[in-house]
């Protein structure tokens, strides 16, 4: 009973972003994309010399996902007693890519969760995409398969129980690259959501700023 308690407990404290895809599908409701304003702000303009050459524009951003987490233990092996990691990956739209698919990993800190690097456990699905992530603070990745991405760097995350089946969360995240079009991409937004602790199913969205 007190290691069925601990494992739910260890679940409550994810507030993971995102992002996730378990081959079924969990959406409730329809994906809302946000259109992009026409007062965009342009913000920095590119070094290049070229008049033609494309400035760097600061644009909303918004995605919302149909998750999936799972629970590790420190060598990777599925656990329901004390897990450590908690990666997920969902299927969903961006409002700058259309469908996408995010992949993101978390771990325990003692006091919740914190971003952990993507790459720990989805390097290979990320690289038969095209994408090669080279920075370790990169927790979470969208992406649109065609070689286009958005990174994200988790700053912290707020989970609260509202139930024995879900637990809605909030956090913070950076942008802090990508590739394709997102290449050098910086920016800042929140993640809004929720999953279910006894099955690791739930719902995200994002929504915050980009530069690119």
């Amino acid at each position: 009973m007190k290691k069925s308690m601990r494992s739910k407990l260890s679940l409550m404290t994810l507030a993971g972003s995102i992002l996730m895809a378990s081959c079924t599908t969990y959406m409730e409701e329809p994906v809302q994309l946000q259109e992009i304003n026409d007062s965009e702000l342009l913000v920095k303009p590119t070094t290049s010399t070229d008049p033609n050459a494309k400035k760097a524009v600061e644009r909303s951003y918004f995605e919302k996902f149909t998750n999936q987490l799972t629970q590790l233990d420190e060598n990777g092996q599925w656990t329901a007693i004390n897990p450590i990691y908690f990666p997920g990956q969902g299927v969903g739209n961006s409002n700058h890519m259309g469908k996408a698919l995010t992949f993101l990993n978390q771990r325990t800190d003692g006091f919740g969760t914190v971003g952990a690097p993507v790459t720990q456990f989805y390097a290979k699905q990320l690289e038969a995409l095209g994408i090669f992530v080279d920075n370790p603070e990169v927790s979470s990745v969208t992406t649109d398969g065609k070689g286009n991405s958005v990174w994200f760097k988790n700053i912290q995350n707020i989970a609260t129980p509202a139930s024995e089946e879900r637990i809605e969360f909030k956090a913070e995240v950076e942008i802090i690259g990508g590739t394709g079009k997102f290449e050098g991409a910086t920016g800042s937004a929140t993640v809004d959501g929720y999953f279910n602790p006894l099955n690791g199913q739930g719902m995200s969205t994002i929504k915050g700023k980009i530069v690119y």
